[in-house]
């Protein structure tokens, strides 16, 4: 009786380890499969950033394809964590992955560290850096060519979070937050709102004026049908005018933009055609008119020295005049009118009655023209008194009839 009650406790104990097993194993499949999931998603995650790591590595290189493309193995495919969970991914090659890459956008300028200029800086570096993503994938890689196009000014706001060649900030948003602080306008609304009180059209066209309205209005924060009397203000006095005779439909900001349009080309019409005509030269040329040369009366050149023989000196102490060419052609209209001071000749020691500078006046053969009035007031004569009849003394006279002269 004895054995039976032993080998039922040993048939219990023996399920009891069966089922300990059984449940042991059940948790051990579990695990595995569990390490499986989790294995299967790391490897993804393994394979997305051997991409990107690949992509930016040939951001670099131009976006044209090769027309023979050659493939190049991939360093994913060989690796021996790939192999143990199956086939590796496409190979990938440099003229693929080139044509991949979006349109480069040109650089825009440098920051110049002026509140004028950051709002284009702002919406510049926004652009290029959403259109270029894939050029730039990582964060570093954005703060770096966001710091390249810093001058030297704004650069210095950003130098304290570089650590070692690289910057410590989340994102290139970070850096555009830190250039709107410096220098961005705290009162963007209200100075936007006193600018538009103030803007005038003046002389340009209604669209350049238009668009830097619609700028304005937009930092204002004012929009729809509370700007139509800023507009219907700033206008030019020509529009304004225009405005009075041609009304609007209505009185709506879009309505009234469109008229304005629709009047400032009627006058820049109008302006065209009552623009008198100019003709243009290819080579213009200043006009001169007819020029005369009187030439001087009875001037004669000065007999020209033999080879031998110099020059005479001039009796006073002035320096030799130079010599002067006559005027040429009295018809040559080349030639520009010439101006003859009358105290020229007197000046440079030549003779005042025919210009030569080898004699003075009392010495030149050439006759006198003057009146009979002029020649006789240029005579010198003597002290004494003659009568009121007498005849006036000759030029030269003998010993003889100076004393006859003399009684008289």
């Amino acid at each position: 009786m004895l054995r039976p009650c032993g080998s039922s406790h040993a048939v219990e104990n023996l399920q009891e380890e069966l089922q300990l097993c059984q449940t042991e194993t059940t948790r051990a499949i579990a695990q595995v499969d569990y390490i499986e999931k989790r294995f299967d998603a790391k490897e993804k995650e393994l394979e997305a950033v051997r991409l990107d790591l690949y992509k930016a590595q040939t951001a670099a290189f131009p976006t044209v394809a090769s027309l023979t493309p050659t493939a190049i193995p991939d360093p994913v495919a060989k690796a021996p964590v790939a192999e143990a969970v199956g086939t590796p991914p496409t190979p990938i090659t440099r003229s693929t992955a080139s044509a991949q890459l979006s349109e480069r956008i040109p650089d825009p300028d440098k920051f110049k560290a002026t509140r004028a200029d950051l709002r284009r800086f702002h919406d510049a570096i926004t652009e290029k850096l959403t259109v270029n993503r894939d050029r730039y994938p990582t964060a570093m890689s954005r703060m770096a060519y966001v710091n390249s196009r810093l001058s030297d000014e704004a650069y210095k706001l950003i130098q304290p979070y570089i650590r070692h060649g690289t910057c410590r900030l989340p994102d290139y948003e970070d850096i555009l937050d830190i250039l709107r602080s410096a220098y961005g306008d705290p009162n963007e609304t209200r100075t936007a709102r006193r600018k538009l009180d103030t803007i005038k059209q003046k002389d340009r066209d209604f669209s350049t004026f238009y668009a830097e309205f619609q700028r304005l209005s937009l930092d204002s924060g004012l929009e729809g049908d509370v700007l139509a009397p800023f507009l219907e203000k700033v206008v030019s006095k020509e529009l304004s005018e225009m405005l009075l005779n041609n009304p609007p439909a209505d009185y709506t900001y879009h309505t009234l933009v469109s008229h304005f349009r629709e009047l400032d080309i009627r006058l820049q019409e109008y302006r065209e055609r009552s623009r008198p005509y100019t003709p243009r030269r290819p080579n213009p040329t200043p006009r001169r008119g007819p020029t005369y040369i009187q030439p001087e009366r009875y001037e004669k050149r000065a007999p020209s020295p033999q080879r031998n023989q110099k020059s005479p000196s001039p009796r006073r102490g002035q320096s030799p005049p130079e010599n002067h060419q006559l005027a040429g052609d009295p018809m040559d209209l080349s030639n520009q009118r010439r101006y003859n001071r009358p105290n020229y000749r007197r000046e440079n020691n030549q003779c005042v009655r025919c210009g030569s500078s080898t004699h003075y006046l009392r010495d030149c053969p050439e006759p006198d023209t003057r009146p009979a009035k002029f020649q006789y007031a240029a005579i010198s004569r003597s002290p004494c008194r003659h009568s009121r009849h007498s005849s006036p003394r000759p030029l030269t006279l003998n010993r003889s009839e100076s004393r006859n002269l003399w009684k008289h």
